[in-house]
């Protein structure tokens, strides 16, 4: 493992996102590209049998799919950085996590990097994922997704309870569950994206395992501005 931590290449495209100026914010995200990081998260959580929260972001990264080649988990200090992707000379990928930071943290810090490295898969090229060269400008928002499915929370909200209860369901700081709140809240998939947008994006009982699996395993975006096909 010294060997490897020798490799690792810290070039600007995938240092922390505090030292990156971030051209773009979940603001900006498109109803499309929000919808595509919403079915990436949920789907990868349905791939992994996670059915209720807290979400084990660890188990995940433990045994990552194959579109995530060559990925490990490694823990480390890192000063300033909760979490941060790196990619080593030989080709293998790191999502280092600094084990000195609270659980809390540290789930936030290797879900978001996830989002990173899926940015730097093969697979997220061939479907020209949507600011796939600015991966950190969008995943925070897909931490979000991650720890807080939009499904989940409108559950968890259907039964009544405190902000606080809330928070402390999902494992995540009140400032975090407050954010995604307001985002499943106002980020509705667009009329004109068809009914079976928003009926996929917050059911619990679709396919969401066969749906992702053939989402990865087939382009099924030809150009970035196009809508996504897999959710007839």
């Amino acid at each position: 493992m010294a060997d490897k931590l020798g490799e690792l290449d810290f070039s600007l495209h995938t240092l922390p996102e505090g030292e990156v100026g971030q051209e773009y914010s979940d603001e900006e995200l498109s109803d499309t590209d929000a919808f595509l990081i919403e079915c990436l998260a949920w789907g990868l959580l349905q791939v992994h049998d996670i059915k209720a929260p807290p979400v084990d972001v660890r188990e995940i990264l433990e045994h990552p799919l194959p579109i995530f080649k060559r990925l490990t988990l490694l823990e480390l200090s890192l000063g300033l950085y909760d979490a941060a992707y790196r990619s080593c000379l030989d080709g293998s990928r790191l999502i280092v996590v600094d084990p000195a930071r609270s659980r809390v943290t540290q789930r936030a810090g290797m879900a978001r990097e996830l989002y990173v490295a899926f940015c730097h898969s093969q697979r997220a090229i061939e479907l020209h994922w949507p600011r796939r060269e600015q991966p950190h400008a969008y995943s925070d928002f897909f931490a979000r997704c991650l720890l807080m499915p939009a499904a989940w929370v409108q559950t968890a909200c259907a039964e009544t309870i405190s902000l606080e209860t809330l928070a402390a369901r999902f494992d995540v700081p009140i400032q975090i569950m407050t954010e995604r709140l307001g985002e499943v809240a106002r980020r509705h998939p667009r009329s004109d994206l068809r009914e079976s947008l928003t009926e996929a994006l917050f059911s619990l009982k679709e396919p969401w395992r066969d749906r992702f699996l053939d989402f990865v395993a087939n382009e099924f975006l030809e150009k970035p501005q196009t809508p996504p096909r897999c959710f007839p």
